[in-house]
């Protein structure tokens, strides 16, 4: 995976969050798990991606409580990462 991929794979799931998060009808917990999941998401850097991956499915596995769709689509970049 190359910086520009990595790059705009990680800004998908950023925008994702962030559309969440400005949801109307969102609930307090879910909005705690996708402020964790974001803060999660901004600590990957290209630089560290290959000693972070694991992290955030690992994260969302035993932390979190979001939806699945969130989870797959993130656990999916998460094990992408090469």
């Amino acid at each position: 995976m190359d910086i520009s991929v990595f790059s705009e794979k990680k800004q998908n799931l950023i925008d994702v969050i962030n559309c969440a998060l400005n949801k109307t009808d969102i609930i307090d917990q879910e909005r705690e798990s996708l402020n964790a999941l974001l803060d999660v998401v901004n600590q990957y850097t290209y630089k560290n991606r290959l000693q972070k991956k694991g992290f955030l499915s690992h994260f969302i596995i035993d932390s979190l409580d979001v939806g699945y769709s969130y989870g797959e689509n993130f656990i999916k970049f998460d094990n992408e990462i090469s």
